[in-house]
């Protein structure tokens, strides 16, 4: 089916399309202009957003809607069409299956230091097709309120660090004028290294977190640092991980070492933090430059492991550990 068939059934159903194809381009698939003097605008309005629970797979592991649901038979063709030709069936499976296959042969000194960089020891587990789904379905879906959706059509432009926002309003909307391919900024927030566990290709980051250590201070405790980057508090519109102390010492769900993009200092966000635990700004300063210091190590390190290996993933990884390294000095 071609791509102009899908766009026509779309916009039958409220969708909105204009000035847009689909070619391969730099980053693979993805959206162009069709008149790159024009602006080009999608919609994916609310009712065509599509929930992940909604969705099984059939016998020949094709994305079926739920019949049980009672939804419009033109949305269930439309959609079941979309993921078969351009989405799931068409790229998904294969593409997951070959990026597991050299996520698992990496060495366990690579593995050990991604445990670091927030990654989990089931990342690294044998996978089945359910897993691939759900892989697959996690890497494209955008948070509506307090729900989880996926934006058939919108989904298909590809991502840039300096690439523009979607808009969550009444569905999701992405529009503008682009002289070569479309491209949007999925996460701001996330670093290299978490962009590259969620969508599995390396992207140009303006933040570094911390890996996941522990440090003892005199007079101070423990100080535990995760990479929970979803765990935030919010301030006066600014935007702070979580801290709190319990038994165990002070716990911070993530830390940013870099930002280039927010105006308020890392340094600062960590400094006036942990002073509320009555850590003053002398030692609040001297246990950040310790964290600095000892994530340069951390990614020199990954970085000679990384160049030791053959392995697809560890050469992508090293490029990533690279520009992560580059920011932090």
């Amino acid at each position: 089916m071609k791509f102009a068939e899908i766009l026509e059934k779309f916009r039958a159903l409220g969708g909105v399309a204009d000035n847009v194809e689909l070619r391969n381009g730099q980053f693979g698939r993805g959206i162009f202009p069709i008149n790159s003097n024009l602006p080009i605008k999608i919609i994916t309005p609310t009712h065509l957003l599509v929930s992940p629970s909604w969705l099984k797979l059939d016998r020949e592991n094709h994305i079926r809607i739920n019949p049980k649901l009672g939804l419009d038979p033109a949305f269930i063709d439309f959609y079941e069409s979309y993921q078969q030709f351009y989405g799931w069936s068409n790229v998904g499976i294969n593409e997951l299956s070959d990026y597991h296959n050299e996520l698992i042969k990496l060495p366990k000194s690579i593995k050990k230091f991604l445990l670091l960089f927030g990654w989990q020891n089931n990342d690294f587990d044998k996978k089945n097709i359910t897993d691939y789904l759900n892989g697959y379905l996690a890497s494209r879906q955008i948070r509506i309120g307090n729900e989880s959706k996926l934006m058939p059509v919108v989904e298909l432009i590809n991502h840039s660090h300096d690439g523009k926002q979607y808009l969550a309003s009444e569905g999701v909307k992405f529009s503008g004028t682009f002289k070569g391919e479309v491209k949007a900024c999925y996460h701001g927030s996330f670093d290299a290294i978490h962009f590259f566990r969620i969508y599995h290709f390396n992207s140009e980051s303006t933040t570094v977190l911390s890996c996941d250590v522990k440090i003892d201070v005199p007079n101070v405790g423990s100080i535990n640092i995760s990479r929970f980057d979803a765990m935030v508090d919010i301030k006066d519109g600014v935007i702070t991980p979580r801290m709190v102390k319990n038994k165990s010492g002070i716990q911070i769900d993530f830390l940013e070492l870099v930002n280039n993009k927010n105006k308020l200092s890392p340094r600062k966000v960590f400094v006036d933090g942990i002073s509320q635990f009555d850590v003053s700004l002398l030692v609040g300063n001297q246990i950040f430059d310790g964290l600095i210091e000892h994530n340069r190590k951390a990614y020199t390190d990954f970085i000679s492991e990384c160049r030791l290996s053959t392995n697809k993933v560890a050469k992508q990884l090293e490029s990533i550990a690279l520009n992560q390294l580059k920011l932090l000095k």
